[in-house]
């Protein structure tokens, strides 16, 4: 199997960034802020900003210590490319590029509307692996739609996985815009999929699968108990599911954090 190289790869990121130069001054800190109120948290997690242009990493936080065992100044997209697990090298190469041309098709307007979300296993420094859910927003573009710089989440989703494989690539949709989960890469018509929770749910969805009981998610949603357990009851039914590992496990392979 041939093994994608990183000079490939920044080709790819330079065609969604369609060839700009990356040189536009970041003024977005509170945007940074309401970027990470879309992104679901369901373990510990550690974000940064990338600039697609350059293909560099201009800031990384502290808490992927807690995670990878590296320091901020260390983990770069080359550190992704060279600590990736081998068998999810390819895949990662493949979604960048459905990535690149989904948001190709999208107008200067839509850019700013779409949560990316999947998942791969990284090397940490202890040299284990953990399965990190990857989900990025666009926080700058211009006016021809160019992706100057992302958002990124990474949560260790390690404990959510009941079986060694990989979840699908997702396009969210937010502000209204359609989602598509777990596309064919490769495919030439993407298919939108409804949202299956409410606005409510997915809060609720995410406090339960980080650990909280329904007593501690009616205090930090300020909601009756009652309340919360009839949101339960609607996001097991909705999903299928018959226990929390199960709707855990479900909930990362069809994209829905």
């Amino acid at each position: 199997m041939e093994i994608v190289k990183f000079d490939e790869m920044k080709k790819t990121w330079s065609e969604i960034a369609k060839n700009h130069k990356g040189d536009i001054q970041p003024n977005f800190e509170l945007e940074v802020y309401k970027k990470m109120l879309e992104v679901f948290h369901v373990g510990n997690f550690y974000y940064y900003i990338f600039n697609v242009a350059t293909a560099g990493m201009e800031f990384v936080s502290n808490t992927i210590h807690n995670i990878l065992g590296i320091n901020p100044e260390d983990f770069s997209a080359e550190y992704i490319f060279e600590y990736i697990h081998s068998d999810d090298l390819n895949r990662f190469a493949a979604h960048e590029k459905e990535v690149t041309r989904f948001f190709g098709d999208l107008t200067p307007e839509e850019v700013l509307r779409y949560k990316v979300s999947y998942d791969y296993r990284l090397r940490c420094a202890d040299g284990t692996y953990k399965w990190i859910l990857m989900q990025t927003l666009t926080l700058q573009s211009d006016e021809q739609g160019s992706v100057i710089r992302v958002l990124g989440v990474q949560t260790d989703i390690t404990h959510l996985k009941t079986e060694d494989k990989p979840s699908g690539l997702s396009f969210i949709g937010l502000n209204g815009a359609p989602s598509y989960y777990n596309v064919q890469v490769g495919g030439d018509v993407l298919l939108s999929s409804k949202e299956p929770f409410s606005k409510r749910e997915k809060e609720v969805l995410q406090l339960v699968l980080s650990g909280k009981n329904t007593h501690e998610i009616a205090d930090i949603l300020s909601l009756s108990v009652h309340t919360v357990n009839s949101h339960r009851k609607n996001i097991f039914a909705k999903s299928d599911c018959k226990s929390l590992a199960e709707l855990g496990y479900k909930a990362v392979k069809m994209g829905w954090l």
